[in-house]
């Protein structure tokens, strides 16, 4: 920064004059000081897309510790972010349910090998509109429901299985809105105002469930025994939107061939995303064990599926509704399984585990009435998101 005091020499001799050069000189050691300490408080993140298609709306997640040192950061300071063109664009403290915070997300659009420069300085972000949501669901007998701005889940809860419907499988509400519909949908339906199990124009749950795995659930499998667990007993929110929701399930003790099972899941889902990561963790007096993630399947021939099971990929169409459409399921295991096969009314990814370890996969689904004109295409995008995970996007911080 170059500042200008005089054009020319003053005079000193003058008392007047002395007063001045002394006032523009500590303005110009001001002005300088306060332009050095602004570059030390900017963070700029380059971020590269290392595939050759485009890549819009992927999250981009920092270190706190990295900002926190970077931006020197005091006790109560937010941070905002801005892309190349000075926007501000959304962010979110991620906690995992912890009381200071772990990382920074933010989502980036990139064309395909293109990349751009993001600031993140400290300042009060602007209000974000939620595009994430979830919650437990008592009025719905013990229901956890959770959605982005592209699609809804659910799993069931104890409530539900004192009734003796017992499921821990996961459900897909099929969305065309962005809108969060999820308080709306029970609202309206526990108060028999309108059903979410009929499309009012934006869209509607008409996936069965039932005692399986439904939606990309995980279990044991043991002497080709599928071994299901029950409903979860206990719920913990670890984040709670803009971007992300996130939260964990915990799940009784089950018997498999005659060795006691503990189960917990954490799930995760980002904005503009249809999968979920699903971090899922089975303790039990054995070393090893077999798993087994599932697609339930109703009624579907060869042709409605999908196995690559060195490349973690495996997918499945319903039988088309002739009102309400077709869902599109997938899940990716980057570490790829074992094999996949059908068995037990679902399409199985069989992996090996060690107990105690997280297994992370993801999984989702798509619908014909909003976005996914046929399985070909589903297939396409599947083995896309599959790309992206296996190749993250290039992040470096100065």
């Amino acid at each position: 920064m170059v500042i200008r005091i005089f054009q020319k020499s003053p005079n000193l001799n003058s008392g007047e004059s002395k007063m001045k050069y002394f006032f523009f000189l500590a303005l110009f050691c001001l002005c300088a000081a306060t332009a050095c300490t602004e570059t030390q408080k900017t963070i700029r993140v380059t971020v590269e897309n290392p595939t050759t298609f485009d890549r819009e709306h992927e999250m981009v997640e920092i270190a706190w510790t990295t900002v926190c040192e970077k931006l020197s950061l005091q006790d109560g300071q937010t941070v905002v972010v801005h892309n190349d063109a000075r926007e501000e664009i959304p962010c979110q403290l991620i906690t995992e349910g912890n009381e200071v915070p772990v990382s920074l997300i933010f989502p980036v659009s990139l064309a395909g090998n293109g990349k751009n420069e993001y600031r993140i300085t400290v300042g009060k972000p602007a209000h974000v509109d939620p595009m994430t949501y979830g919650r437990f669901v008592p009025e719905r007998k013990d229901d956890f429901t959770w959605e982005n701005n592209r699609s809804a889940f659910r799993v069931y809860g104890p409530a539900l299985e004192a009734t003796g419907e017992i499921s821990n499988g996961m459900d897909f509400w099929a969305k065309r809105t962005d809108a969060l519909v999820i308080d709306r949908w029970y609202k309206d339906d526990l108060a028999g105002i309108r059903s979410y199990h009929e499309d009012h124009g934006e869209g509607l749950d008409f996936y069965k469930v039932g005692r399986t795995l439904g939606l990309g659930m995980t279990a044991p499998y043991v002497n080709d025994s599928l071994w299901l667990g029950n409903n979860f007993t206990e719920y913990r929110i670890l984040d709670q939107g803009p971007l992300r929701i996130a939260f964990e399930l915990r799940y009784k003790p089950y018997n498999v061939q005659g060795f006691e099972v503990n189960e917990t899941r954490r799930i995760s889902l980002n904005a503009y995303s249809y999968f979920n990561r699903i971090e899922q963790v089975f303790e039990a007096d054995t070393a090893e064990i077999t798993l087994a993630t599932g697609i339930v399947l109703h009624a579907q021939t060869p042709e409605d599926i999908l196995s690559d099971a060195e490349n973690g990929v495996m997918a499945c169409e319903t039988p088309t509704d002739s009102i309400n459409g077709t869902i599109y399921a997938g899940v990716i295991r980057p570490e790829s399984f074992r094999e996949i096969k059908t068995g037990h009314g679902h399409l199985l990814g069989i992996a090996p585990y060690r107990t105690k370890t997280n297994y992370v996969y993801y999984a989702g689904a798509g619908w014909s009435k909003a976005g996914f004109d046929n399985f070909a295409a589903w297939i396409d995008f599947l083995k896309q998101e599959t790309r992206k995970i296996k190749q993250p996007l290039k992040i470096n911080v100065e």
